[in-house]
């Protein structure tokens, strides 16, 4: 199956190397969702890929300052199958994922961006449920991620890009991710609704990172609303 959602959401972003405070407004997403089995035959593993494209503009609490987002990530990976009810399937598994992501904030002079650079390896688990109604079937589904190993950059605080990038000083700048610097969880909520030609979804995300190095900690807190559709693929 194949599902494509646009979203907007309220989003929270704390970047110390940018600034110390904390930066909030609005943001808009596209994501792009491929699941499927290995094979006809072998319906208790799938695999799932995502490819995620958002963008926020956001303000600073005295409305003095704004700070524009942008990220793509992607992930992919396999679950396992587990079907304890009718109509019920409980999926375990794991996905890795590649994350980029663009701060700029025009007031800062010397340091005007900030990049997030990351890659995971992490824990997921989905629930979802068939509800047939009115000789239709709707799907609730719930998901659930959190990161447990990695790789991340985190600057020094203070240091220039062009001293890292042009100048080739990346001391200190990459870190290894753990539960000991780097816990979240992203997590969504979805109903599938079949109408006569096609199938859509709605659906609310929730997002809480984390993350530490270099005495500096970055914070992202973001919640949103979710509508798209949804079609199967052979």
């Amino acid at each position: 199956s194949n599902a494509n959602t646009f979203g907007v959401s309220t989003i929270n972003l704390l970047d110390p190397y940018l600034s110390p405070l904390t930066y909030s407004g609005f943001g808009i997403s596209y994501e792009h969702e491929n699941r499927r089995f290995l094979s006809t035959e072998k319906t208790n593993i799938s695999t799932q890929g995502k490819l995620n494209m958002e963008a926020s503009y956001n303000l600073n609490p005295q409305s003095t300052s704004s700070m524009m987002f942008l990220g793509v990530n992607y992930s992919w990976g396999m679950h396992y199958h587990f079907r304890p009810a009718k109509g019920l399937q409980l999926l375990a598994g794991g996905l890795w994922d590649a994350d980029f992501g663009f701060k700029e904030v025009p007031r800062n002079i010397n340091n005007p961006v900030s990049l997030d650079l990351a890659t995971n390896l992490n824990l997921s688990g989905v629930a979802m449920f068939d509800v047939r109604l009115r000789k239709k079937t709707f799907r609730l589904q719930l998901e659930l991620q959190t990161p447990i190993l990695g790789y991340m950059f985190v600057p020094l605080n203070g240091a220039s890009y062009y001293e890292m990038f042009d100048l080739g000083n990346m001391t200190d700048a990459f870190h290894v991710s753990s539960l000991h610097n780097k816990r979240g969880v992203k997590s969504s909520f979805t109903i599938d609704v079949p109408s006569n030609r096609s199938v859509w979804r709605f659906g609310l995300n929730f997002m809480n990172v984390k993350y530490s190095a270099n005495d500096l900690v970055f914070v992202r807190n973001e919640f949103g609303l979710v509508i798209g559709t949804t079609f199967d693929t052979a």
